[in-house]
């Protein structure tokens, strides 16, 4: 494996074009000043300090600049991994203990280092493992069990935890504690992200937040009034921890984190997608697993928790400009000047802005269209997305999507359990063979009855598709003396499917009918190598269609 394979910093570096610079470093201070309101904003989420958002977000995107392969993707705390670990350590230990910061960096630990046997495995397809309609659900359950936490937050109302509906009760019967001017705060910084994402999308409208309402603190009274604020944030860098495994469940622990690592790679990997599509070039997404798990290792190890791509940021470090992975390593570099020297300025930030900041992000995690156009796609797919978010709302995040993955998986084996078998009929004056069902048009030929099964033949069906097919021959079709079985729509036989073809084989020479099998190209005529079936069914050397099995049978049967 070449340097540059493992090292994509050693590739782009080497063939920089010095016209990218400034592109790179405006994108990198702007994304910069986008990841440290949102990094505080987020382990808020997690109840962890603020400090660990900024630590979290410096050693990912450095880390990133030198094994990632998107040019735009910015990595840190997400919205969605900060809340499915906050919800899940949360229900188990006690927030704001060292402890409890401890198996939050150990969970980044973990995901990373599955991401890295991922990476030696090869599994990069497993950006699929999790179904659109799943992830779907899942967030928009993740946004509404965040809202009913920051909810209260927003209206200055301390405590509240559990699921969604525990959390909404808490906040409606305590809503006469409401802290007016927290309140008042709050909601003025929605309306002002809402204004000036609006009028000015480009500019870091988080920022000028954060620092507009740390100002408003400073120069009056009103933390006199209730108003409370994040506090003290420690100056410096992070110092190496070493995780103890021994402080939680290893159940908990390996299923926490493969949550983490499947939804944050997932994303990342669809986000880097996306943008390299828009800019035309490609993305390795196995080594993309190796620059997530080397980042949430670093992470863990740097007093951080789980990091993975962020929409948000990455389309704001496209839109700035940036054109390596070098903008990344201005953010991280953005970031280090903060916890060095400016750390003092967030001390009087408002704990309202933080929710407000939040509330107002994760609006864009309640996908409605998508989830409307599930609806009118498939039914069931519509079901499994509501199942997986009321998981979200009635268990808890990491429940919610264990979930919405067994019902995807149950979905999926039941459709590979009952492949669609349509019958094919000749269209009049032409050499297609298409299903009578759909154009009752096509015509069967008398004495000939052509199959074709919309799937791969499979231990799960093997059973199921023998039995329709004898089921048509011995009721519908009693008088054929051909069968055909078109393979164009099977990609993949196994060792059952292969014994299924030959019991069936043996069964229609019982009944006198020849067997033979069309469109049956190299992988599969593969499988039936050193098998009867593959002299007897195939018959040629090459592929026969449907209409050189017909020709071939007509010959021997007029012999």
């Amino acid at each position: 494996m070449r340097i540059s394979t493992i090292l994509p910093i050693t590739k782009w570096a080497k063939n920089y074009d010095k016209t990218w610079l400034r592109s790179d470093i405006i994108a990198g201070i702007t994304v910069g000043a986008f990841i440290i309101p949102e990094s505080i904003a987020y382990v808020y989420l997690a109840n962890l300090p603020p400090e660990v958002g900024l630590y979290s977000a410096m050693v990912a995107v450095l880390v990133y600049v030198i094994f990632g392969t998107s040019r735009q993707l910015s990595i840190g705390p997400l919205s969605t991994l900060s809340i499915l670990v906050g919800s899940t350590l949360g229900s188990l230990m006690i927030p704001g203990t060292a402890q409890y910061a401890m198996i939050a960096s150990l969970v980044a630990v973990i995901a990373g280092l599955l991401a890295i046997l991922s990476w030696v495995l090869r599994l990069g397809f497993m950006v699929k493992f999790i179904s659109k309609p799943v992830l779907t659900g899942f967030l928009t359950g993740i946004a509404l069990f965040i809202t009913s936490g920051q909810i209260s937050k927003l209206f200055g109302i301390s405590g509240g935890s559990g699921t969604f509906f525990q959390r909404i009760y808490y906040f409606l019967t305590h809503i006469d504690q409401t802290n007016l001017p927290s309140l008042a705060i709050g909601v003025g910084g929605i309306i002002f992200l809402y204004l000036a994402t609006k009028k000015f999308p480009k500019l870091p409208n988080t920022l000028f937040l954060v620092l507009g309402s740390i100002v408003l603190i400073t120069v009056t009274n009103i933390t006199s009034l209730g108003v409370k604020v994040v506090g003290h944030i420690p100056q410096g860098l992070p110092s190496l921890i070493i995780p103890d495994p021994a402080l939680i469940d290893v159940n908990v622990l390996i299923t926490l984190a493969a949550t983490v690592f499947l939804i944050s790679y997932m994303e990342g990997y669809l986000f880097a997608a996306e943008f390299a599509t828009k800019n035309r070039y490609k993305i390795d997404k196995n080594q993309e697993l190796l620059a997530l798990g080397l980042s949430n290792i670093a992470v863990g190890l740097f007093q951080g928790l789980p990091v993975g791509g962020a929409l948000s940021r990455t389309a704001i470090n496209n839109d700035s400009g940036a054109k390596t992975q070098l903008a990344g390593g201005v953010s991280g570099l953005v970031i280090l000047l903060v916890l060095l020297f400016l750390t003092g300025i967030f001390t009087n930030l408002p704990e309202t802005i933080l929710a407000a900041i939040v509330l107002f992000i994760i609006k864009g995690l309640v996908d409605i269209p998508h989830l409307r156009n599930i609806y009118n796609f498939n039914k069931i797919e519509f079901i499994i997305a509501i199942i997986t978010l009321l998981s979200v709302l009635f268990f808890g995040a990491l429940e919610g999507i264990v979930i919405g993955v067994i019902l995807s998986v149950v979905g999926l084996i039941k459709k590979m359990y009952n492949p669609h078998i349509a019958i094919l009929g000749k269209m009049p004056g032409k050499d297609q063979f298409l299903d009578i069902k759909r154009r009752p048009e096509a015509e069967i030929i008398p004495g000939i009855l052509i199959v074709r099964v919309d799937g791969s033949q499979i231990f799960l069906n093997t059973e199921d598709i023998q039995n329709k097919i004898l089921n048509l021959i011995d009721h519908e079709y009693k008088d054929i003396k051909l069968f055909v079985l078109d393979f164009e729509a099977t990609s993949f036989i196994d060792h059952s499917g292969t014994q299924m073809l030959e019991e069936l084989y043996d069964e229609l020479k019982l009944r006198s009918i020849k067997f033979k099998a069309a469109n049956m190209y190299g992988p599969l005529r593969d499988s039936l190598q050193k098998t009867k079936l593959e002299k007897e069914i195939v018959d040629s050397n090459v592929s026969l269609t449907i209409e050189d099995c017909i020709e071939l049978w007509e010959a021997e049967y007029l012999d």
